[in-house]
Parts: structure tokens; sequence; C-alpha cells
């Protein structure tokens, strides 16, 4: 039988079984070594209300904290609200992607 993917869609080298964690959007469990992370970074107010505060605000140069956090899609997920693609067989094994 044919392999479509080098790494079998897994990133498991040497490694019995994976932990599974849920997906954000759908709430499947995928393996942890096939998930697709995408980090958000975003500040926790708008550009507008940042303006007043800063204007408001006792310090000169405060700087507000912002929101990290971690988005964990399966395959199906990411594919089907495009934050992941497919790719042709030839594109497929380009390693970097940019």
């Amino acid at each position: 039988m044919t392999k479509k993917r080098r790494n079998n869609g897994r990133s498991k080298k040497n490694r019995g079984i994976v932990k599974r964690i849920s997906c954000n959007l759908t709430g499947k469990l995928v393996p942890k070594d096939k998930a697709i992370v995408r980090y958000v970074i975003k500040n926790i107010v708008d550009i507008s209300s940042l303006r007043d505060l800063q204007d408001s605000c006792v310090y000169e140069f405060y700087t507000l904290p912002k929101l990290y956090y971690k988005n964990i899609f399966s395959i199906e997920a990411a594919i089907h609200n495009r934050i992941v693609r497919v790719r042709s067989k030839i594109d497929r094994k380009k390693r970097a992607l940019k």
C-alpha cells in the first residue's frame, strides 16, 4: 500500500502512544502530535479604547498586558475553516512552509 505522507501525518517518532487533546472548534479528541496549533496574541482592549486609557493613565509608559492563547484544531476542522489548505502531491513533499 502506498504512503501518502512521509510521517503519516504525525510527528511521533519512536513514541508508542501520544496523549489526546480536544479540538477548540469541534471538541474532537486528537493526538497531540497530529493536532494543528496556532498561537494568538491579542491586546486586551481595542485600539480606540487603548488611546483613551493611555491619555487617562497616571503612568507615562504603561503597557497593557496582552492575551496569549493557543488554538488547537483537528485536521478536519482546520481544513474546513481554512486554517490550513490542501496541498498537491508535489507541494506535500516540501518540508519548510513559508
